[in-house]
């Protein structure tokens, strides 16, 4: 089996909070290449770190918020006008993907969703507990408690024999802990530090509930301002824009 690198293009949270680009992770390996999220700022994130866009098999999306899947129509833009591309895209979220993403493409740019790719481009709609294949890794999807016009959900992607869950945006739910087990990597998002908005997870319900995710290693992202401020009293890793690791 290849090895398999996780790299934090975007780990901040939907204002932008200590400069940090929305959240966009790479997922990667000998196979494929997968992004797991493309939020507003994703296009700036990937020239900024170095990743060329043509080795990006599929985007997978957690939930349709902007910092969250408003990247889309900026990499569309690029693979047309830019990168040239000429391999085929897939876009996979919760139902309605389709239509949000082209409601995007078209508010930004009119015309843009009827324009002639150069490339083949699909959607996938993921369901809740059923698992999907997208550009050879499998993608369970758990659905979480985060209201965004869509199901929201908490990610575990298989990709050769590792296995990277990610919690998207979501207050406490049993549905996490069911997505963390035993996963060699479970990011989880930690928007605040003590309980302040619904539908977002903070570091003193983690601190409660940590041993209950049993997964091998655990990484904090979205943090906002309050987070950032007390890096000091957090006992768990957290994530940078640009960080990289291998499993």
């Amino acid at each position: 089996m290849s090895e398999v690198e996780v790299q934090f293009l975007g780990c901040g949270d939907a204002m932008g909070s200590g400069g940090r680009f929305h959240t966009c992770i790479s997922l990667s390996s000998e196979a494929c290449r997968v992004l797991i999220d493309c939020g507003a700022s994703a296009m700036m994130a990937i020239r900024r770190f170095g990743v060329d866009p043509n080795e990006v098999d599929a985007i997978v999306l957690s939930h349709l918020h902007g910092d969250h899947f408003a990247g889309i129509p900026f990499f569309m833009l690029d693979a047309r006008h830019v990168s040239k591309r000429a391999k085929p895209l897939t876009i996979a979220g919760p139902p309605g993907v389709k239509k949000r993403v082209e409601a995007a493409m078209e508010l930004l740019y009119p015309g843009s969703v009827n324009a002639n790719e150069s490339f083949p481009l699909g959607f996938l709609e993921l369901e809740a507990g059923r698992s999907a294949t997208v550009a050879e890794v499998e993608v369970l999807p758990f659905e979480v408690s985060h209201p965004s016009g869509a199901p929201s959900y908490a990610l575990r992607l298989s990709c050769e024999d590792r296995v990277v869950a990610f919690s998207g945006d979501t207050e406490w739910t049993e549905s996490l802990v069911d997505a963390a087990r035993q996963a060699d990597l479970f990011i989880c998002e930690c928007s605040h530090f003590e309980p302040r908005a619904p539908y977002h997870l903070d570091y003193r319900e983690l601190v409660r509930r940590k041993d209950r995710l049993e997964c091998r290693r655990l990484i904090l992202t979205h943090l906002g301002a309050d987070m950032l401020e007390r890096l000091d009293s957090v006992d768990m890793e957290c994530a940078e824009d640009g960080m990289s690791l291998k499993l």
